[in-house]
């Protein structure tokens, strides 16, 4: 596994993001889709809104897996604004973990805003895997 793949899972797992290797866990009820990329830092999965990839797939379940090619994990933000060009998606989602909020009697919660679990799986190549 390169260096960088190997900085994006610690800075993921610094996050609380939960990263597997090498397979798609089977966990009933998550919502699974397809992170277009990965930044090694700060530790971050990006997904880009489509008809095949919708919004609410990643953002609506209580527990969400992301799908994530280790080919496509990028050092930075720079590195992605440069790999995107001027092909921006009329949406792009930057997620570095589960959300919190504490704003409730000062009480930290998990999944305020999204997911209150997040998982990636890193896989060597998406051909054969499918999002459910």
């Amino acid at each position: 596994m390169s260096d960088l793949v190997d900085k994006f899972v610690a800075n993921a797992e610094r996050n609380g993001l939960i990263v597997h290797r090498g397979a798609v866990p089977e966990i009933p009820d998550a919502g699974v889709s397809t992170a277009i990329y990965g930044l090694a830092d700060p530790g971050s999965v990006i997904f880009a809104a489509s008809p095949d990839e919708p919004r609410a797939r990643s953002l609506l379940p209580d527990i969400h897996i992301a799908v994530l090619d280790e080919a496509r994990v990028l050092p930075d933000l720079p590195a992605l604004v440069t790999e995107l060009g001027n092909d921006l998606p009329s949406s792009l989602a930057i997620v570095s973990g589960p959300s919190r909020s504490a704003d409730i009697e000062q009480v930290l919660v998990l999944g305020v805003h999204g997911p209150r679990e997040q998982h990636v799986a890193l896989v060597s190549s998406l051909g054969a895997t499918c999002v459910r």
